[in-house]
């Protein structure tokens, strides 16, 4: 009989958090390629060990974590740690960023991105592939905001709070947040454990425990806490953060609170459907102070449907607000990357009418198509098309389906249907 130790078992790989360590660099395009090879990007599949794999992947996104992390610090945000008033890394805490001198902005930006993504990574797909570091993540959205207005009398760039709906997995051993992809690849005490048993006990943050609990703790603890009373709240909602921002402002109290503060709401690849709301003044807001940006095939801002939706499209429109499109065909966490001059445009234009959330209104826009009734001949229902007037009936065309058309009577042989050999066989018993 044999016994197995755990001592016996495969150690967990490591690999360092660091990009150069681990063999990439920043090129001159912002993009991370391999110092080996510059002309490649990162190469996930560097063993057939998926476990290897993936550790090697989690050790990237924390070295791109990083970086990203110190480009925001170099805008001047700084991070912030939830709940309010940690005093100690070690204790179970989210992170999020927020300008420095928020106290003092009269407007104030908040971003809440998809519940799959590190705090302030857009797309691992563009931070780190063709696009680079400032394309796939909310740098380039900080970079903008700070080169805007908060209003017609007010030149000074908008305040900014970067929330944080992936993070919410607190690892005592590591002692940092991690989202639900990064507790899986976290290190292991071997190479064949399971993954992470996560508890509300040991791995929940106070007050901070799942995403709407985030949500409701930005809103309610964070914004009254770090900004002015007067400061006018712009939204921007990223997949399904928008959705659950849009269930918690869709409550006759949060929104009697708030309706006066939030100025606009920017909805990038939600799918909230607007016939379930149940706060008739936040259904009110969403028509004429909201836009969405959806995934179409369409160029940028082409406009896919009015707040009533569009029953002619496959794309979902159902957002109670004018709809557009994003410029993405295929990737929620893409769309604020095609989008993001549209949408800086749009909040800029928000900020700058005169007395902001009182008097911007959205534009009236209607999507309609110069081919709503169809004529006869173009009627789906083939079955009547010979009731209509001859002139209007399609064309017919006869033909025949005998691939042998056209073919003279000498030719009309069989053996001329039969595979013809390349050359005459010859007779093998004589090679």
């Amino acid at each position: 009989m044999f016994r197995r130790l755990w001592s016996g078992l495969p150690k967990d790989p490591e690999y360092p958090s660091d990009l150069k360590e681990l063999g990439y660099f920043v090129n001159e395009k912002d993009e991370i390629r391999s110092i080996e090879n510059p002309d490649n990007y990162f190469n996930f599949f560097l063993t057939k060990n998926a476990r290897h794999n993936e550790r090697q992947r989690y050790a990237m996104n924390a070295a791109c974590e990083k970086e990203v992390h110190s480009r925001l610090k170099a805008l001047g945000l700084e991070m912030v740690l939830l709940p309010l008033g940690i005093t100690s890394s070690s204790e179970p805490y989210v992170p999020i960023f927020a300008s420095a001198d928020l106290k003092a902005k009269s407007r104030v930006v908040l971003i809440f991105g998809e519940s799959s993504q590190d705090l302030g990574i857009l797309a691992h797909r563009v931070l780190g592939g063709s696009g680079g570091v400032d394309r796939g993540s909310l740098l380039s959205i900080v970079r903008g905001l700070q080169q805007q207005k908060s209003g017609p009398e007010d030149d000074s760039a908008p305040g900014i709070i970067i929330a944080n709906l992936a993070q919410l997995i607190w690892s005592p051993e590591l002692e940092r947040a991690l989202s639900q992809v990064a507790a899986e690849a976290a290190p292991m005490p071997s190479a064949v454990h399971g993954g992470m048993l996560v508890t509300d006990e040991k791995n929940r943050v106070a007050e901070n425990r799942t995403a709407k609990d985030h949500v409701r703790y930005i809103f309610e603890k964070v914004v009254p806490a770090c900004t002015r009373a007067d400061a006018a709240l712009e939204i921007i909602g990223l997949g399904d953060g928008a959705d659950i921002v849009e269930d918690y402002l869709d409550r006759g109290v949060t929104w009697g609170r708030l309706q006066g503060r939030v100025r606009c709401f920017a909805i990038l690849g939600g799918f909230k459907y607007v016939d379930e709301m149940q706060c008739d003044s936040f259904k009110a807001f969403l028509r004429e102070k909201a836009c969405a940006w959806v995934i179409a095939s369409d160029p940028l801002g082409t406009l896919i449907s009015g707040p009533d939706g569009n029953p002619h499209t496959t794309t979902f429109t159902r957002h109670g607000c004018p709809v557009y499109s994003g410029g993405e065909p295929c990737y929620v966490e893409c769309i604020l990357i095609k989008a993001r001059s549209a949408v800086l445009d749009w909040l800029q234009a928000v900020a700058l009418t005169p007395k902001g959330s009182a008097h911007y209104m959205n534009p009236v826009v209607e999507c309609t198509y110069a081919d709503e009734k169809l004529p006869a001949s173009l009627d789906p229902d083939w079955s009547k098309w010979q009731d209509a007037p001859l002139d209007q009936q399609p064309p017919v065309e006869f033909g025949t389906a005998d691939p042998r058309a056209g073919i003279s009577d000498d030719e009309e042989d069989g053996d001329k249907w039969a595979a013809k050999p390349e050359e005459d066989e010859e007779d093998e018993e004589d090679v």
